[in-house]
Parts: structure tokens; C-alpha cells; sequence
């Protein structure tokens, strides 16, 4: 065989297996029930506060905010309540943290958590965080997304349950994932084990 030819083979090769190595995604995902705490039954009220961000993307906390609570109004386990439900001073206090800082949005911990699912007379509150929302370096650009879930029962002031999932999309010379759609399927997913887990006895 002609040298030209072999070079051509081999860097034929070379760029399937790059794209082949490219394609693989990766995810790391930690998740469970606290022991003897009741979980949420079929129906029960839930709402939704705003994710703390701790991402360079501005909207990163307010996005996946936004995604988790459609997807809990859609899957009709529980009787979502919307934040902006709240009058007065709690009003005021979730707006501020809808919009401050600068880049990132202040986050509500397990105790406020609680006042705010006390003001809007619900059972649990699901807060959280988002860590990674954006694009790694790679072979091309490589979808990366990461959260953290809590959810709250008012009563008690107490964590019954909580997540965490950090997945890499699958990605190769030909296709690139949408930030958007990774950060939806990695939320369908975690809600989908905070629901059997809760669940479970």
C-alpha cells in the first residue's frame, strides 16, 4: 500500500476513536431518605424556592428554579405552590433574592426554608443549589451540569430528603447538547429518585 493512503487510513481512525472517546458521558449522583423522617404522601403541598447559584451564569439558580418547579406541576405528584403566593415582607424577601447579587442569587437554607413554607401554609419546601451550569473544555463544547436538592418538611424545620447529580453529556464531533435540555434531564432525574425514595418505607 501507498504511504498517502495509509496516512489517510489511520488519521480516518484516529478521529473515530477521539469522537468515540468524546461520546462518552459521565455522572456522579448521590441521593436518599433520612431514617424515621415521613416523607411527602401522594398530593401533599410543595413549593419551590429559589436555588442558590454558585455558577459564573448569572441566571444559573433561577433557571433550574424555574425547571424544577414545572416539572413537579407537571408530573402532578404533589400540589405545587408558587412562591410568588407570598404578601408583604416575605414578598419583598424572595424578590431580593430572585435578583441580588450582582451574578449570583443568595440561596435559602433549611431554616428559612421552613418560615417560607410556614408563610405559604405548605407541608415541604424544596430548596437547592447549582454548582456547574455551562460548558467544559473537551472535544468541542461539553454540556456540564450539577445541582443539589433538599427538601424541607415545615414541621420540624427538617431535611427528609436530599440529592445531588453532576452529569457531563454525551457529546461527539457531530453532536452538541444543549446546557438547557442536560439541566432538564438531570433534574427529571433527581426528582424522579426524591419521589421513590420518599416513598419508600
Amino acid at each position: 500500500m501507498k504511504p498517502t493512503f495509509l496516512r489517510s487510513v489511520f488519521s480516518i481512525l484516529v478521529a473515530v476513536s477521539l469522537a468515540a472517546t468524546a461520546g462518552c458521558s459521565t455522572r456522579t449522583v448521590t441521593s436518599g431518605k433520612r431514617a424515621g423522617s415521613p416523607g411527602p404522601a401522594a398530593g401533599a403541598s410543595v413549593a419551590v424556592v429559589p436555588f442558590e447559584n454558585l455558577t459564573n451564569n448569572r441566571h444559573a439558580g433561577l433557571i433550574l428554579t424555574d425547571l424544577a418547579t414545572t416539572i413537579l406541576h407537571a408530573s402532578s405528584d404533589y400540589a405545587v405552590r408558587e412562591v410568588s403566593g407570598l404578601t408583604g415582607g416575605d414578598a419583598v424577601r424572595l424578590r431580593r433574592l430572585e435578583t441580588e447579587s450582582w451574578e449570583r442569587q443568595v440561596g435559602v437554607n433549611t431554616a428559612a426554608a421552613a418560615q417560607v413554607g410556614a408563610a405559604l401554609k405548605v407541608g415541604y419546601v424544596l430548596a437547592g443549589s447549582v454548582g456547574e451550569y455551562g460548558f467544559v473544555d473537551g472535544f468541542g463544547e461539553t454540556a456540564n451540569v450539577g445541582v443539589t436538592l433538599r427538601l424541607v418538611r415545615v414541621e420540624g424545620a427538617e431535611v427528609v430528603w436530599a440529592g445531588t447529580l453532576s452529569r457531563t453529556a454525551a457529546t461527539s464531533a457531530f453532536h452538541e447538547e444543549s446546557v438547557h435540555r442536560l439541566a432538564h434531564q438531570v433534574l427529571l432525574e433527581l426528582l424522579g429518585r426524591m419521589k421513590t425514595e420518599v416513598a419508600a418505607h
